[in-house]
């Protein structure tokens, strides 16, 4: 006898979506798609994920101290096709919204302000770490035309970081670090 896996119930839980780029639009699309959605309050912060979502049931926990500022959204029940057609049709409305995440058995008993500011470090360092990775090639295009020491060990130490993105230890670069590198790299570029 084979067990059967329930799905859980489709739902998008919204955080300051007004602030997202072209967000008059996402309400509606949801609406068309048929698609069940929460919006989400300051106050509601300290509540899991899977309470937010209807998964579990509510119970009084502390408000969240330092309400975060971004714009989310959170996506429950929603596999394969479904997932697929709801992102697809964001990009098509030039909806923009800089964290989205999906709901799992992980982060549903996470407090939803927790997982916002988790997602949100997260799409930082990566969007530094993807920064860095472009001047890190424009400065490595520019030494072939012409030498400039200053300018090649900043770039030796920015592919050093990146390499270092790889690892699962406290030797993964910080935030700031890449952040540095890339300022670093900019400024020399820029000069030249």
């Amino acid at each position: 006898m084979k067990a059967k896996i329930v799905p859980k119930k489709e739902i998008v839980l919204l955080y300051r979506h007004e602030q997202a780029k072209n967000a008059q639009a996402l309400l509606p699309l949801l609406e068309r798609l048929q698609f069940d959605y929460r919006l989400v309050e300051d106050g509601e912060l300290g509540l899991t994920v899977g309470q937010l979502a209807g998964y579990s049931p509510a119970e009084e926990l502390p408000v969240w101290s330092e309400p975060p500022q971004t714009p989310a959204m959170a996506m429950g029940g929603l596999v394969g096709k479904r997932l697929d057609q709801l992102l697809n049709e964001m990009v098509k409305a030039g909806i923009e919204l800089p964290v989205k995440m999906v709901i799992t058995p992980h982060n549903e008993s996470w407090p939803f302000g927790r997982l916002i500011e988790e997602v949100s470090r997260e799409h930082a360092l990566f969007m530094e770490m993807e920064r860095l990775k472009k001047l890190t090639d424009r400065a490595r295009r520019r030494l072939e035309q012409q030498e400039e020491q200053t300018l090649r060990e900043a770039a030796r130490q920015a592919k050093d970081l990146l390499a270092r993105m790889r690892l699962q230890d406290d030797r993964q670069p910080t935030h700031e670090q890449l952040s540095g590198a890339a300022d670093r790299l900019q400024q020399l570029l820029d000069k030249m």
